[in-house]
């Protein structure tokens, strides 16, 4: 939440920049930071007719500039232009506008740019970033920023948690920042007037997500324990589809394969993000459950992901017991096929 921090230190200090872009992945901590933004406004103004929410896709840059130039009857006006890709390659509109709008920006109105990514070489964003305020909205990335991120929530809230239950909390809400705060919004309701927030209410109030719960069904077949395995399985049925418990199987199962080919040519975990396309907090988990599985284990266990994604979609049988058969399957132990045995 630091962005937000950061806004609210400006807007104190009376120094909203008159040209501003906001970009990055996290859509909640943007959402977060406008509603403080427009707060601002709505105090001396507090119909919101000073505040105005522009379409990139319907409106020309000059014709953005033009409201921006647009006096209001009160102090101060804000135009958002919203997912704007302005400052992305491969942009065809004419730009000309918004360099000479930030040349000599109208001083009564803040016009703020939201973008998912940016490139910082082009032209518009070097130019705003001479003349206005740029920031960039990053969700954590590795375990340590998301514990960092729970424990300043939960602090907000005048709450607490151990690090081993926030722990435990992130792995079952999800990496997104958003998820997460809800989630932590069910659990300080439902902890009252108590200051820390316990293992037991995670488990009883956190929506374990899908992803967690594949995570541990694997953790179950790592030690073949296909018992184990078919209760995360049948837990997991109870809301979501077959098909998707099979789809995110067999991502699963690839990822682990990614990492042990990692592994077995020298690598380490810090290449499994660029080298398998997921997050630096993901990686991390997978490496190490990768760890616990065999090369002949994932393999088998692929094969039989899609042999049972055929019978699925071909209508071999009951779907549930189908998943079931493919998890005592992949469970099963063959001479030579210990874990650690590579």
């Amino acid at each position: 939440m630091r962005e937000i921090e950061r806004i609210k230190e400006i807007i104190e200090k009376g120094k909203i920049p008159p040209v501003y872009l906001w970009y990055g992945e996290d859509r909640f901590l943007i959402k977060e930071g406008l509603k403080v933004l427009k707060s601002f406004y709505f105090t001396t103004d507090p119909s919101g007719s000073g505040i105005e929410v522009v379409d990139p896709k319907e409106l020309s840059p000059a014709e953005i500039v033009e409201r921006a130039n647009t006096m209001s009857f009160f102090a101060n006006r804000l135009v958002v232009v919203d997912d704007a890709t302005y400052f992305q390659d491969g942009q065809t509109a004419d730009l000309e506008p918004f360099l000479d709008y930030f040349s000599n920006p109208n001083p009564s109105t803040c016009l703020l740019f939201i973008a998912e990514s940016v490139h910082r070489g082009r032209k518009l964003y070097k130019t705003l970033d001479r003349t206005g305020g740029i920031l960039e909205f990053c969700a954590p990335k590795r375990p340590q920023e998301w514990l960092a991120w729970v424990q300043s929530e939960l602090k907000i809230r005048g709450k607490s948690m151990d690090s081993q239950v926030a722990s435990q909390f992130i792995d079952w809400a999800g990496h997104q920042t958003g998820v997460l705060s809800q989630e932590l919004d069910k659990l300080v309701i439902y902890a009252g007037d108590r200051p820390k927030i316990t293992m037991e209410e995670v488990k009883k109030i956190t929506t374990r997500t899908i992803e967690a719960s594949i995570f541990n069904l694997l953790d179950a077949v790592a030690v073949r324990s296909s018992a184990k395995a078919i209760q995360t399985l049948r837990e997991v049925l109870r809301d979501e589809h077959p098909l998707k418990v099979l789809t995110l199987m067999v991502r699963q199962v690839r990822l682990l394969l990614g990492c042990d080919a990692l592994r077995k040519r020298g690598g380490d975990v810090s290449e499994v993000p660029s080298a398998l396309g997921i997050k630096p907090y993901e990686a991390q988990k997978v490496w190490q459950q990768s760890q616990r599985l065999s090369t002949k284990q994932l393999s088998k266990g692929l094969f039989e992901c899609l042999n049972t994604d055929v019978a699925l979609k071909s209508g071999g049988g009951d779907s549930g017991l189908l998943l079931e058969m493919m998890i005592v399957r992949f469970c099963g132990e063959e001479e030579g096929d210990r874990i650690g045995t590579r």
